[in-house]
């Protein structure tokens, strides 16, 4: 079915759909997707939002009870080894030829195509950050104490912040993972927060609680429209970059609907709205290609780099033993254990035996 018959025939009345999905930005999200899918198909749009390790686990509890779920790549890995998310037929989705290839199925056939593509930067307030930031080591400068926010390891940006660690020290993750949790470790005296909310983290910005950030691209760009001292740094490092994708569920009772929300997400008009609202890096190839996207020279790159990145995925034990140390460092309460021994403890749980 195309978007177009469907607005004509509007065949979807009375139906409900429920979306897992992230909360930043919300207003925005209804105003480009949720309020004209509903206008045009007639269906009825539940939207359950939060951070992604709650999400994951109402999922994981009752799987059925979501029609579609809008996730980061990492958390793709999650539902898919606890069994939740299945595939489903890609092919019927009219827009899939018009996706860039490597972001049809970027975590497998049937997993859902990527509406995003996104990267890892610092943010900080040339105003009052007196070090000039060029990389994701200079975060470790202890003229930069009392002054950062980074993301805790459970966030969309968590995983990426830990490759730009393992990089900037030339590190291995998979094989070097206790040095990079030290690494980590190091730089709490320069960390204010340990962010969860990207909203928030801009939120302290904005008030002078920190003057520098880690962040994905399009944080920047709200950021930015607060402040115009705030400067974008691509770290020295390299690109750090993710997907955000669209998985439906092939047991939902409105797979139909569910099916054309994908097609409506993943749509030339519906992403260029995105973009100028929120400059998220097109997955849709026109839309790419667009004078407003060509012009952001560093977001239109990002659908080309990625036909050369190499992906890597942290999944398994990772999260909640990450998620553990993340905790423990921030409140200070370290159990009467040493830095060495907490980190020991990390990767013995992220490199023991999945359960089954």
């Amino acid at each position: 079915l195309s978007f177009c018959a469907v607005a004509e025939e509007n065949p979807f009345a009375g139906q409900t759909l429920t979306i897992s999905t992230f909360s930043f930005n919300a207003e925005l999200l209804q105003k480009n997707v949720y309020d004209p899918f509903e206008a045009a198909t007639g269906a009825k749009l539940v939207v359950d939002t939060g951070r992604n390790p709650e999400r994951v686990t109402k999922i994981v509890e009752s799987p059925k009870d979501y029609d579609v779920v809008i996730i980061g790549d990492m958390f793709v890995d999650q539902l898919r080894e606890a069994g939740v998310l299945e595939t489903f037929d890609s092919s019927k989705l009219s827009n899939i030829s018009g996706i860039y290839e490597n972001a049809r199925a970027p975590m497998g056939e049937g997993y859902g195509p990527a509406y995003t593509f996104n990267r890892l930067g610092i943010v900080y307030d040339s105003a009052f950050c007196d070090v000039e930031i060029k990389s994701i080591a200079d975060l470790w400068n202890p003229e930069l104490a009392g002054s950062i926010a980074v993301p805790e390891m459970t966030t969309t940006s968590g995983p990426l912040f830990y490759y730009a660690t393992a990089a900037a020290f030339g590190l291995e993750p998979g094989k070097d993972d206790e040095a990079i949790f030290a690494k980590l470790a190091e730089l709490k005296p320069n960390v204010v927060k340990t962010w969860t909310s990207a909203n928030d983290t801009i939120n302290m910005l904005n008030q002078g609680e920190i003057s520098v950030a880690v962040l994905l691209d399009y944080s920047y760009t709200t950021a930015k429209n607060a402040n115009s001292d705030y400067i974008w740094v691509d770290p020295a490092e390299g690109s750090f970059s993710g997907y955000k994708l669209v998985g439906v569920n092939p047991h939902s009772a409105n797979v139909g609907v569910a099916m054309m929300l994908a097609d409506f997400i993943t749509n030339e008009d519906n992403q260029n709205k995105r973009f100028n609202d929120r400059k998220l890096g097109p997955s849709n190839i026109n839309a790419n290609a667009s004078e407003a996207v060509q012009s952001a020279p560093a977001i239109a790159a990002l659908a080309e780099q990625s036909s050369y990145a190499t992906l890597q995925r942290v999944g398994a034990n990772y999260w909640s033993s990450a998620a553990s140390l993340g905790e423990i460092l921030a409140s200070g309460d370290t159990q009467g254990k040493t830095t060495q021994q907490l980190v020991d403890d990390a990767v013995a749980g992220i490199t023991a035996p999945v359960a089954q």
